[in-house]
């Protein structure tokens, strides 16, 4: 009965651990929840106030007639990085806002996996790389100028188009990367070799010779032939005159029906890698 009592007691304490382990598991990952919850609501909120601060404005000095490109942060007065750095936040801010969301969408549904933890996580620099990437196609193409004078970003390069392309770029990831998908391809895209039919053998007329046979005559019927397409019985090549894409008449030699046997016949393609056809056998009797 002791002996009983305690593994009754060992199996109780073993339940109240599991069921302990569980629940630790599951504040656990709601606490995650919740962190990454809050990171995606507070993130977008920090993204905008970057914009915000890093966005270029024309401004005029006393005593000055040329405008000069002021911001709230004044980071640098190049206007290359600037614009860099407006094409990174704004890709930035658009996967941010397409990665809350997602997750407002699916938590609020009760869906949510947390096996998409870093799907969320990683949403936002993929969006970064995605829209400097576009930046680069849309900038070396169609703004090749360069931007010496700085008040020229205005009309030249218009950074809320520029900004526009990486938000979309960050919030649209897949649609962003099929398009530079296409681009790479037309950029890059080879000259398709043309196909070249290889030559067929379907059958042979007479498919049977006999030895010493005075008639030399063997048509090839199959397709693929053409005008320069050579005809080879055994290991020898014979004359053969080429009637139409289907047929090729050839001139055996005396000695091809000196004896009883099989000989191998196969046809050549003219054009260049053409290949040449499965061999059939023509069979020779006494």
């Amino acid at each position: 009965m002791a002996a009983e009592t305690t593994i009754s007691e060992d199996r109780e304490q073993q339940a109240k651990d599991t069921e302990a382990q569980t629940k630790k598991e599951l504040v656990n990952e709601k606490r995650r929840e919740r962190s990454l919850g809050v990171y995606l609501l507070i993130l977008p909120i920090l993204l905008t106030c970057l914009l915000v601060a890093i966005w270029p404005s024309p401004f005029t000095p006393l005593g000055e007639t040329i405008p000069e490109l002021r911001s709230l942060w004044n980071f640098t007065d190049q206007v290359e990085v600037r614009l860099l750095m407006i094409v990174l936040v704004s890709g930035a801010l658009g996967s941010a806002v397409s990665a809350a969301r997602t997750y407002a969408n699916f938590h609020g549904l009760g869906r949510y996996e947390p096996s998409w933890t870093w799907w969320y996580l990683m949403k936002v620099p993929i969006g970064m790389g995605l829209s400097l990437f576009l930046y680069m196609v849309v900038r070396g193409g169609l703004f090749s100028a360069s931007l010496n004078d700085s008040g020229a970003v205005m009309n030249t390069a218009n950074p809320f188009g520029f900004a526009a392309l990486g938000a979309l770029a960050g919030m649209f990831a897949k649609e962003a990367s099929d398009k530079l998908e296409e681009i790479f391809k037309a950029v890059f895209r080879t000259a398709e070799k043309p196909v070249v039919a290889r030559p067929k053998i379907d059958r042979l007329d007479p498919a049977v010779k006999k030895v010493h046979d005075p008639d030399l005559t063997l048509k090839v019927e199959g397709s693929g032939f053409d005008a320069k397409s050579t005809v080879k019985v055994g290991d020898k090549k014979r004359d053969s005159v080429f009637k139409t894409a289907g047929l090729l008449v050839v001139t055996l030699s005396s000695e091809d029906l000196a004896k009883a046997g099989k000989l191998p016949v196969v046809v050549m393609a003219g054009t260049q890698n053409g290949g040449a056809s499965v061999e059939v056998e023509l069979a020779v009797v006494g």
